[in-house]
C-alpha cells in the first residue's frame, strides 16, 4: 500500500510543477523525501487512514497456532512448577516422576524413529516388505547389543574408572542443593555433630553446612544406570516393537490377524486366522526372551563381586522395560487392528475411514480392563518369602505389560478421536497439522498431572493396603509414558519441517533430531532424574529406617584454628 501510494505521487505530481507556498519548483529528490512531503501535506483523514492500515492485524492459521502454543506451553509449565513445589512430599515425588518417565520415553522414541527413518531413505526399503523386516530385527539385535555394552560400561565392568577399594567406603559430602559445592567432599575435621548419617560441619568464615554419608561411587554407577541405561533400554523397546510391527505387516500375518477377536473365531479356518495373528507376537516375544537369557550365561571373571551383582540386577531391570514395553503395544496394536479391521504402522498411523469416536471409546475401555486387570493382578498374587527368580519376574513383567497396555490404548484413543474429529469437520485442521498435535499434547499432559492429585488423595486412604504402593507405581509410569509418546510427533513434524527446504533434508533431520537428543539426555539427568531419585531415596530410607543403623549422637570438639597471612581463619 506504501509503495503503491509513492509510485502516484510521483507520477501525479509534474515535473515542472510550482510549490504554491514558495513559488519554487519541486525538488522531487529521493521517494523517501517525496514520501515525507506527502506525508507533511496530508489532511487528518489520510494521517487516520494511514495508521489502521500499519495497525491492522490478519489473524490466519499459522497466527493462531502461536497463540495456542505460546499461552498453552505457558499454562501447562506453570502447572508442572507448582506440581514439582506442591505442599506435599508424594505429590512431589509423582510429579518428578511422571516428567522424567516422559522425558526419557519422549527422547528415546524420537531418536530411534528419526534413526530408523534415515537408515530406511538410504537403503531405499519398500515398506511391508521382507526386507523391511529383515532391518528392523536387525536394528533390534544392534540395540540389545549396545544396551548390554552400556550396562556393562555403567557397572564399572568395561573401561572401568572406579577403585574397587571405592566401593565399599562412604564419604562426608556438602548436602545443600543451593550451594555449588553441592556433593563434594567435605574434610571430617570440619565436622562439629553427628547423627545418623547427617552432620553439621562449618565452612572457612563458620558458617554452618549440612553434610550427609554417602558412597559416591555407587552413587555415580546407580547414576549412569538410571540414566544411560534406561534410555537405552527404552531405545531396545522401541526397535523390538518396531521390528514386531513389521513382522505383522507381513502378508502371512497381516491377511489372517484381523481375525484376532473371540467372536470372529466361527469355524477352523478362523480359527487358524487368529493363531496366526497371535503366532506373530508370540514368536516376537519368545526371541526377546530368548536373547535375554543368553546374556545370563556371561562370565565376568576377575571382576569384582558387587559390580558384578549390579550389572545382573541391572540386566533384571532392563529385561522387565524391554519386554513390558514391546509386549504392551504389540497387545495393543492387535486389539486396534481387530477393533478397525485396518492395520496401522508403527506411529499409530491409521486409515481415516476405519476409525470414529465409538472405535476410539472401545479401545479405551479395553485399555480401562487391562489397567484393572494388573491392579487385582497386585492385590491377589503377592511375592512370598524365598519364591524362584522365574516366579517373580513373571509376576512382575505381567504386571507392568498390563498397565502399560493401558497407555498406548489411550494414545490409540486419543488420535482416533482426534482424526474423526477432523473428518467430520469439527476442527477445521488437519489431523497431522502442528496446532493440532499440540493441542492434543497439552491437553493429555495437563490430564495426566492433574490425575496426580487425586491419585495422592486415594494413595492417603489405602496407605495400609497391602500391594498399594506397587499399583500406584504402575498408574504413574503408565501417565509418563502417555505424556511422552503424545509430545513425540510435535518435535519429529517440527524437525521434519525446519529440514525440508535444505539441499540433504534427511540427513538435515537426523542431525538437528540428535542435537536435540544429546542436548536433552544430559539435561534430564542432571535436573530432573537426580530429582527423582533423591525423592525415592528418601522414602526407601525413611520406611526401611536405615538412618537408625548410622552412628549416634557425636558432639565433635571444637576444630583448631589457624590464621592464614591475610587474616581470615581456616579450619585444619
Amino acid at each position: 500500500m506504501l509503495h503503491v501510494v509513492r509510485v502516484l505521487a510521483v507520477f501525479l505530481v509534474p515535473a515542472g510543477a510550482n510549490n504554491e507556498a514558495t513559488g519554487r519548483p519541486f525538488d522531487h529528490g529521493t521517494h523517501e523525501q517525496m514520501w515525507d512531503r506527502q506525508l507533511q501535506v496530508a489532511t487528518g483523514q489520510d494521517k487516520e487512514n494511514e495508521k489502521r492500515e500499519v495497525e491492522r492485524e490478519e489473524f490466519g492459521h499459522e497466527g493462531q497456532g502461536v497463540a495456542y502454543t505460546l499461552l498453552g506451553i505457558s499454562a501447562f509449565a506453570m502447572m508442572t512448577v507448582y506440581l514439582v513445589h506442591w505442599n506435599d512430599d508424594d505429590v512431589r515425588r509423582y510429579a518428578w516422576e511422571v516428567l522424567s518417565i516422559a522425558i526419557s520415553t519422549f527422547t528415546s522414541l524420537f531418536g530411534f524413529r528419526n534413526i530408523q527413518t534415515w537408515l530406511s531413505y538410504m537403503l531405499e526399503l519398500e515398506a511391508d516388505s521382507g526386507a523391511t523386516c529383515v532391518l528392523a530385527y536387525l536394528l533390534f539385535l544392534i540395540w540389545f547389543g549396545l544396551l548390554h555394552a552400556v550396562i556393562g560400561f555403567s557397572a564399572g565392568l568395561l573401561c572401568s574408572n572406579i577403585d574397587e577399594s571405592e566401593l565399599e567406603f562412604e564419604d562426608w559430602v556438602v548436602e545443600d542443593s543451593l550451594l555449588t559445592a553441592d556433593k563434594e567432599l567435605v574434610d571430617p575435621d570440619r565436622i562439629v555433630f553427628k547423627r545418623w548419617g547427617r552432620a553439621i560441619a562449618t565452612d572457612y568464615d563458620g558458617f554452618p553446612i549440612f553434610c550427609r554419608h554417602r558412597n559416591l561411587a555407587m552413587e555415580l554407577i546407580e547414576g549412569r544406570l538410571r540414566s544411560w541405561a534406561v534410555f537405552m533400554s527404552h531405545m531396545t523397546a522401541f526397535a523390538a516393537s518396531n521390528a514386531g510391527v513389521k513382522l505383522l505387516h507381513l502378508p502371512f500375518f497381516r491377511d489372517n490377524a484381523a481375525c484376532s477377536l473371540p467372536a470372529s473365531l466361527g469355524n477352523g479356518e478362523q480359527l487358524l486366522a487368529a493363531l496366526r495373528g497371535r503366532l506373530a507376537v508370540v514368536l516376537h516375544l519368545l526371541l526377546e526372551f530368548l536373547l535375554f537369557r543368553t546374556v545370563e550365561i556371561l562370565s565376568c571373571r576377575g571382576k569384582p563381586d558387587k559390580m558384578v551383582d549390579v550389572f545382573f540386577d541391572a540386566c533384571d531391570d532392563v529385561e522387565l522395560d524391554v519386554l513390558g514395553l514391546s509386549a504392551s503395544y504389540l497387545l495393543s496394536f492387535v486389539f486396534a487392528f481387530a477393533i478397525t479391521g485396518s492395520q496401522s504402522n508403527f506411529e499409530f498411523y491409521q486409515r481415516p475411514s476405519t476409525i470414529s469416536l465409538t472405535t476410539a471409546f472401545e479401545i479405551f475401555v479395553i485399555g480401562l480392563a487391562f489397567l484393572a486387570l494388573s491392579t487385582a493382578l497386585v492385590v491377589m498374587w503377592k511375592g512370598r518369602p524365598n519364591e524362584p527368580m522365574w516366579r517373580t519376574k513373571v509376576r512382575e513383567l505381567l504386571q507392568s505389560a498390563l498397565a502399560l497396555v493401558f497407555s498406548w490404548c489411550t494414545l490409540h484413543a486419543i488420535r482416533w478421536t482426534t482424526v474423526d474429529l477432523c473428518k467430520k469437520h469439527v476442527i477445521s485442521l488437519l489431523p497431522a497439522s502442528l496446532v493440532v498435535l499440540i493441542c492434543c499434547a497439552l491437553t493429555t499432559s495437563t490430564v495426566a498431572f492433574a490425575v496426580i492429585l487425586p491419585l495422592d488423595k486415594i494413595q492417603d486412604c489405602v496407605r495400609h493396603a497391602g500391594g498399594s504402593g506397587r499399583i500406584f507405581k504402575q498408574v504413574i509410569i503408565a501417565l509418563g509414558v502417555i505424556v511422552g509418546v503424545s509430545w513425540e510427533p510435535i518435535f519429529d513434524m517440527a524437525v521434519k519441517v525446519a529440514a525440508h527446504e535444505h539441499a540433504w533434508p534427511e540427513q538435515t533431520r537426523l542431525i538437528l533430531s540428535m542435537a536435540l537428543v544429546f542436548i536433552l539426555l544430559p539435561a534430564w539427568r542432571r535436573f530432573v532424574l537426580s530429582k527423582q531419585l533423591g525423592y525415592a531415596a528418601l522414602r526407601t530410607e525413611r520406611r526401611s529406617k536405615t538412618f537408625l543403623l548410622k552412628d549416634q549422637d557425636v558432639v565433635m570438639a571444637e576444630p583448631s584454628k589457624i590464621q592464614d597471612g591475610r587474616g581470615c581463619s581456616l579450619l585444619r
